[in-house]
């Protein structure tokens, strides 16, 4: 039994499920750089909200860590446990930098984002 995630819309108070909403991904420019913005939006007034933040260092961190992971899977099996351990070790370190590095990018832009027109093909960033 799995129990829905219900999302309260605090723009129009729509209450809907999130498995209801697609996730989607937008470059936006901010402060002269392009992230990519990973959102969904309320069904009824479009609010976007907001699941993270990437740039380049994120998608470097991000193939760092799968590289850990595929060392891991490559070496399972294997009878050096020392050797597996230091390995799950550089992929625990990898996933924590690149969690940490995440926060820190989402909260230096802890602004909001908004459709820049009715048409949906722009969205910008308001601090």
């Amino acid at each position: 039994m799995t129990s829905e995630q219900i999302i309260y819309c605090d723009e129009c108070d729509k209450e809907f499920p999130l498995v209801s909403v697609q996730i989607q991904e937008s470059d936006v420019e901010i402060e002269g750089q392009v992230f990519r913005l990973v959102y969904f939006t309320c069904p009824k007034c479009n609010k976007i909200y907001r699941v993270s933040l990437k740039d380049d260092k994120y998608e470097q961190l991000k193939e760092d860590l799968e590289q850990a992971k595929k060392r891991i899977r490559r070496n399972n099996g294997r009878n050096n446990l020392e050797f597996q351990r230091t390995l799950s070790s550089m992929a625990q370190k990898k996933l924590e930098r690149l969690q940490n590095y995440t926060s820190r990018l989402n909260n230096r832009f802890n602004g909001t984002f908004t459709f820049a027109s009715e048409s949906k093909d722009k969205i910008i960033y308001l601090p």
